[in-house]
């Protein structure tokens, strides 16, 4: 395409989309939640704390209790769907132990994102990011996995202090007239669980949002025809590593992620 902008008139381009699939990178946090409330668990509950800080502060994914977030909207429908529906079928004990759940999970969860969220928010556990990660000394082979992790993610900071994902995002390039678009705010964020009672009513409430959408805000990479090329350049290699390690962490927080509290890693 021919590309114009503050610096160029007019300029011949070739613009790559990265093609996500509309894969979900959602980032549970009931598993830190827990470890949170346990003593025992000081070590790898900052571990996680500092990568929670660079994702959302750096890389800019939205955390679920924010208000206005996409998020936070999904919560507030479960919220006033579960108000409307009171009482409604409560027909045994079986029925009235699974309302009490879910008011016990959104109590929970509502509790835990206003605790933790001012704490990933605060600047000061980036600063002690690098701090904290190079400290940790694992003591078995799970705690292992997590400090493997926890390294990739600080080097990658490192090789990309200020980079976020909406970086990579040129929704003005490609269908710049589309209004109804998957935005990175949604496909990203971090929420409670993907194994509380909620699983399967939010994951049908977001495929209900966003199966009407066209189009969905990929990342993309610009390249000008007026200078010679990088040639050595990767093409998305901060997100194929970021989306990576996304995966990577949501695996590890989701096998630790139970209904029952376990103190021990």
């Amino acid at each position: 395409m021919i590309i114009q902008d503050k610096h160029r008139q007019a300029v011949l381009s070739v613009v790559k989309t990265l093609d996500l699939s509309h894969c979900l990178f959602y980032i549970p946090v009931r598993t830190y939640w827990q470890w949170s409330q346990c003593g025992e668990q000081q070590a790898i509950t900052e571990l996680v704390t500092v990568i929670f800080a660079y994702l959302h502060q750096v890389v800019d994914i939205p955390f679920y209790a924010e208000n206005g977030s996409f998020m936070d909207y999904q919560y507030d429908t479960l919220e006033q769907w579960m108000s409307e529906t009171e009482n409604e079928g409560m027909n045994d004990e079986e029925d009235k132990e699974w309302r009490q759940q879910q008011e016990d999970t959104l109590y929970e969860l509502r509790r835990a994102g206003g605790h933790i969220m001012p704490i990933i928010k605060n600047p000061d556990w980036l600063g002690k990011m690098e701090s904290v990660i190079t400290n940790y000394r694992h003591r078995d082979k799970n705690e292992l996995e997590w400090e493997l992790l926890a390294i990739d993610f600080l080097q990658l900071y490192r090789q990309y202090p200020k980079r976020s994902l909406a970086d990579g995002i040129h929704e003005d390039l490609l269908y710049p007239d589309e209004e109804e678009r998957i935005t990175m705010w949604e496909y990203t964020s971090f929420y409670w669980s993907d194994k509380d009672c909620f699983q399967h009513e939010l994951l049908e409430m977001i495929n209900c949002a966003f199966q009407e959408r066209p189009v969905m805000d990929e990342p993309t990479a610009v390249y000008y025809f007026d200078t010679l090329p990088e040639t050595d350049k990767k093409d998305f290699e901060f997100e194929n590593r970021l989306f990576d390690l996304i995966e990577r962490l949501r695996d590890l927080l989701n096998a630790y992620d139970h209904e029952e509290h376990h103190p021990t890693v």
